[in-house]
């Protein structure tokens, strides 16, 4: 037999074959492992740009066309809220979604960054900021769909007027605020309830449900699991579930007190029409959503002659300007800042007769130099000289922390902006800033728990709802409550929490979370229970710096007016926005890095005595209740006029914006 070609006739053929084949599978095997080495190479290599000096010169190049998109964004906003018509609110919808595609831009530029491995963490504070974009993060079709599903809710929210009676056309403000404060016609207010609630919540549901899964996408896209944790990422901490879940119990006895007094009361103003379940009906509170009920305070004063500041400032004919004045007047005491008078030129305090206007209370940073604002449809009374001082901290807010950079003109947290003007509001809230204010004589007898009593019907009344509003909404957001469940998941809160039920039976054909302005227009809630717990905190520690405790001047009576050292404080944490963690800032304006409710408790402290005292044959709590006991076909023969409640397209709009509003 011949020799192949090349072969050697002495090499037995199958030998050289067994050879060839073993050094082919060596050489694959070294092929193999290069190839799981380039691999791994290539995964360690990082298209993001590292070089944080080129990060610093992006940032600084973002200030102008980042302030410039703000002030666009905001002065189209504000056409709209103070003069609303279908034209204004179409253009500002274009303004949004071009503004939201900007912010997209900016933040995907900031995403090719490496930003979370810089060792500036000033520089990694900024880029967190920017990279977040939220609804921006959908494409141009949803992101629009987005936007026009939110002016839906926005334009149902404010349009709606119903029919009470043989009242007709009742808007929200001020007709239906006021008719609730009435106290003492169950069945009037009853209807008067279920008017707004059934007229605005199954309208809003329907815009609601397409616009939580766009969010929801967004907020995935935004590198969030869900929307829950979109709104959660303003606070930097990632246990802050737990904190409030915490700060809650601390509180809740103390609710559950006051809770219990007030229903011994109402069962004297209307007796046998409370339930046996030991909940309150939703609409004997004063207030369309049960969250401050400062108006029952003269039917609930054991005092034969209660305070009513209010009737004194309706009697010495304050006015709009008169409150703000007063209000200004206060922050330059204690060494802050008088308003521009640009705030005095563009800034509307009373609802014009000319135009349909937003009057829900709002302040507003122009980003323009000394432009700050506020919108509000003032009414002289005591509940609104606290959402004058309240508006005006925002704007103080605003005036000290305006030298930052762009991205850090905001609070430290959500809940720091939120306390600001409710911190002073504590100081007016004493026999001698009512004296310095001429509503109260230093003559005149009074009852120190009285004025207590006056500030937990709005303080402490309101903890549970400020608590529960965004826990219900985080349920929706996660899954955990599937939108054929939204209602009843609604009220399973409201009772087990607040103790609140509603008038009449209620269904899945209703929503009546959706009758609340921000749940409608989508504005997350956390801001105003955590803000209740910082203006305690500050408060305490400004009176303690200032030698204003001790043992004849008790924590509830301090009245900071004046105290440069206490403006000084503030300024130092308020002048920083957000460039620091908010613990920091804390530290700064607390005395302390951990929020509490020590401050809130210590300050209720005398009234919780007396309300033990007051309640030591009450049953406290409502352990029996439970929402299936509420949830069916109401069995109340509803004679609210629906139609009337329908909406009245591009008659009265809401906005919101970036601006900060009243709860």
């Amino acid at each position: 037999m011949a020799a192949l070609p090349g072969s050697s006739a002495s090499s037995p053929p199958p030998a050289r074959l067994v050879a060839a084949v073993l050094l082919a599978a060596l050489l694959q095997a070294a092929a193999t492992d290069n190839y799981d080495s380039y691999l791994a190479t290539l995964k360690n290599v990082s298209a993001l740009i590292s070089n944080e000096d080129m990060g610093v010169s992006f940032i600084e190049d973002l200030e102008v066309p980042y302030t410039t998109m703000e002030h666009v964004d905001s002065s189209s906003q504000w056409d709209y809220a103070t003069n609303i018509t279908e034209y204004n609110e179409n253009n500002t919808n274009k303004v949004s979604n071009e503004k939201a595609k900007l912010e997209r831009e900016f933040g995907l530029t900031a995403k090719r960054f490496d930003w979370q491995n810089f060792k500036n963490e000033s520089l990694k504070r900024l880029f967190r900021h920017v990279a977040t974009i939220g609804l921006a993060a959908l494409p141009d079709d949803k992101l629009e769909n987005a936007t026009s599903l939110s002016s839906k809710m926005a334009t149902i929210y404010g349009s709606t007027k119903v029919t009470v009676g043989k009242e007709k056309d009742l808007s929200l403000e001020p007709d239906l605020v006021r008719m609730m404060k009435e106290v003492g016609d169950y069945d009037k207010l009853r209807e008067v309830w279920l008017a707004w609630h059934n007229a605005v919540g199954p309208a809003v549901k329907e815009y609601f449900i397409p616009y939580v899964t766009l969010a929801n996408e967004g907020a995935s896209l935004d590198g969030y699991a869900n929307l829950k944790d979109a709104w959660l990422s303003d606070y930097e901490t990632a246990n802050m579930t737990e904190i409030v879940d915490k700060l809650w119990e601390e509180v809740s006895p103390l609710y559950k007190k006051l809770h219990a007094f007030v229903r011994m009361k109402l069962r004297e103003i209307y007796p046998g029409r409370l339930p046996a379940d030991g909940t309150i009906p939703a609409h004997l509170l004063g207030n369309m959503w049960a969250q401050d009920w400062s108006s029952l305070y003269t039917r609930l004063s054991e005092e034969k002659a209660p305070l009513d500041i209010t009737k004194t400032i309706q009697e010495q004919k304050w006015n709009a300007s008169r409150m703000f004045h007063a209000a200004e007047d206060f922050f330059a005491s204690i060494g802050l800042e008088k308003m521009t008078p640009t705030f005095w030129e563009k800034s509307i305090i009373t609802k014009p007769d000319d135009r349909d206007f937003q009057c829900h209370a709002s302040a507003w940073d122009m980003h323009d130099g000394d432009d700050f604002r506020i919108k509000m449809c003032t009414d002289p009374s005591m509940e609104e000289l606290r959402t004058v001082h309240h508006e005006m901290g925002h704007v103080e807010y605003y005036m000290l922390y305006k030298h930052q950079h762009v991205l850090n003109r905001q609070g430290a947290n959500e809940g720091f902006h939120e306390a600001v003007g409710d911190l002073i509001g504590l100081s007016v809230a004493t026999k001698t800033h009512y004296e310095k204010l001429g509503l109260m004589k230093p003559t005149d007898k009074y009852n120190p728990t009285d004025i207590l009593l006056m500030s937990a019907l709005t303080k402490i009344a309101f903890l549970p709802f400020g608590y529960i509003l965004d826990k219900w909404r985080w349920t929706i957001f996660t899954g955990e409550t599937p939108f054929e469940k939204m209602n009843e998941k609604f009220w399973e809160y409201r009772i087990k929490y607040q103790g609140v039920s509603p008038p009449v039976k209620r269904n899945e054909s209703f929503f009546d979370g959706g009758a609340k302005y921000h749940v409608a227009l989508h504005v997350p809630y956390l801001r105003y229970f955590v803000s209740y717990m910082l203006q305690f905190q500050f408060h305490e520690h400004l009176c303690t710096t200032t030698n204003k405790i001790d043992g004849t001047h008790p924590f509830h009576e301090c009245d900071i007016y004046g105290e440069k050292n206490a403006g000084e404080i503030l300024r130092n944490g308020l002048s920083l926005g957000r460039s620091k963690p908010w613990p920091e800032v804390l530290e700064i304006m607390a005395g302390t890095n951990q929020m509490s409710a020590s401050s809130l408790k210590k300050y209720f402290g005398p009234l919780e005595k007396w309300l033990d005292e007051q309640i030591k044959n009450e049953k406290v709590g409502w352990d029996d209740a439970n929402v299936q006991d509420y949830m069916g076909s109401p069995s109340f023969a509803n004679k609210v006029d629906l139609s009337a409640g329908t909406v009245l397209a591009s008659v009265m709009v809401v906005v919101f914006c970036r601006a900060y509003g009243s709860l």
